[in-house]
């Protein structure tokens, strides 16, 4: 109920802020789209809604104008919003690639034509960028279990956090092996029960609950962030060609 009732705020609060984008910039919008789970009417409590502003150039006192809405939208709902030039568009799906992967897979338009469908990840830089996210996450999750794993509420909001680049990362390692997943939680499923490791496996089931009740049961959240630590090494081992 809480989450329906966020998609609903939502409407509201995306319909004012691109028509204040549409007054504001005028011609030099290009198109406006929601991304990320918003895009896929799968908030849970917390999460940022993402709206990409692609525009023709930026001018200062039309960002001025921008500027009240933006904040009214951010207070409300936790807006936040990616600005890009046009002419950026194609060195962004490069330099980083494995979010515009997601961005081209997940977006809802909101102004303008779906330029993002048209967009050419390419494999190469795909692959590098994505092994560079794994290694980070890797890292980042054992630190986390290292600083806070004596506070188990902690460890749940790291579990959840982890979700993104999880499920991201194995859209784009499916991408790589040519293979099309119908969403981003199914391609890390997919991905996972291609490993055969029970681990593995039962850490991503908790991915879920820890992002929508934002609670696991005792014992659990702590095997589970160094369970996806270990996946994420595992799928990075995988791209080198050390694992199979």
């Amino acid at each position: 109920m809480e989450a329906d009732l966020r998609v609903n705020e939502m409407e509201g609060v995306l319909s004012e802020l691109v028509d204040a984008a549409r007054q504001c910039f005028a011609a030099d919008l290009v198109l406006a789209a929601l991304y990320g789970s918003a895009a896929e009417d799968r908030l849970r409590p917390g999460s940022d809604v993402n709206v990409l502003f692609v525009l023709e150039s930026f001018d200062a006192a039309k960002a001025d104008a921008f500027r009240p809405a933006l904040r009214t939208a951010h207070a409300a709902l936790r807006v936040q919003v990616m600005i890009l030039l046009c002419a950026e568009l194609s060195a962004a799906s490069e330099l980083f690639a494995v979010k515009f992967n997601d961005i081209r897979t997940r977006h809802r338009m909101l102004h303008g034509p779906d330029l993002l469908k048209e967009l050419v990840i390419d494999e190469a830089e795909l692959k590098r960028r994505l092994r560079e996210v794994l290694l980070n996450l890797a890292m980042r999750l054992r630190e986390r279990y290292a600083m806070v794993s004596l506070r188990e509420e902690q460890l749940v909001t790291v579990i959840a956090d982890a979700a993104p680049p999880l499920r991201a990362s194995a859209m784009a390692l499916l991408k790589l092996r040519g293979v099309e997943a119908s969403s981003l939680r199914v391609a890390l499923e997919t991905v996972v029960a291609g490993t055969g490791n029970a681990a593995f496996s039962a850490a991503v089931a908790t991915l879920p609950q820890a992002r929508q009740e934002q609670r696991l049961p005792p014992g659990v959240a702590g095997p589970a962030v160094l369970a996806l630590s270990q996946l994420a090494t595992h799928l990075r081992e995988q791209l080198e060609g050390g694992a199979e």
